[in-house]
């Protein structure tokens, strides 16, 4: 009886082993190529920090019947993630017990953010026909430039909707180029009498 049961151990281990050493997750080719190439770049441990390393899991599977799982890794600048983050939380608006007004509709979505050359670029699907205020406007692109500026790599925002560089989001600020915080009040388009 001792004998069956140390056998049965003994199988269990093995094979336990045999997954942990031979299956588990698979890499992708390109994962350990990129991979490869930080490595080979030898990036100094200051330039890691501002990024943050990501695995993703992705199906590699051959066919739609076969499921394998495949992590890629990925590294994601941190400022740019932060960027979002802020974004997706203007959007949200403020605390529900905040006496504070939202900024943005509820169906506004980031389509995408980046952040190059002391610039975020933010990209929105946003309602071009929607009319607000110029002291609406002008609270959405400040709390919007104000909110992006604590990045450190933000100076400026360049804001565009559905990939189109537009005027304005409502006829009152031209926001046609890149802008600070500082120069909002210098963005007023002035309208005749």
């Amino acid at each position: 009886m001792k004998k069956k049961v140390v056998i049965i151990c003994s199988v269990i281990i093995l094979i336990a082993a045999f997954i942990v050493i031979f299956g588990g997750e698979k890499k992708d080719k390109n994962t350990v190529l990129n991979k490869e190439k930080i490595e080979k770049l030898n990036i100094e441990s200051k330039d890691k920090g501002d990024s943050i390393d990501i695995n993703l899991y992705f199906n590699g599977g051959k066919n739609e019947n076969d499921v394998k799982i495949v992590k890629e890794e990925r590294l994601v600048n941190r400022e740019e993630l932060f960027g979002e983050v802020i974004v997706q939380e203007l959007i949200k608006g403020p605390a529900v017990n905040s006496e504070s007004k939202p900024i943005f509709p509820k169906d506004t979505r980031v389509l995408s953010f980046s952040i190059k050359d002391d610039i975020a670029y933010l990209n929105l699907s946003y309602n071009k026909d929607l009319k607000i205020t110029a002291s609406e406007e002008k609270a959405l692109l400040t709390c919007l430039s104000t909110s992006l500026s604590q990045l450190e790599s933000v100076g400026k925002l360049m804001l565009t909707v559905e990939n189109q560089t537009i005027q304005s989001l409502g006829g009152n600020y031209d926001i046609s180029k890149p802008f600070s915080t500082q120069e909002i009040d210098s963005l007023k388009i002035a309208k005749g009498n």
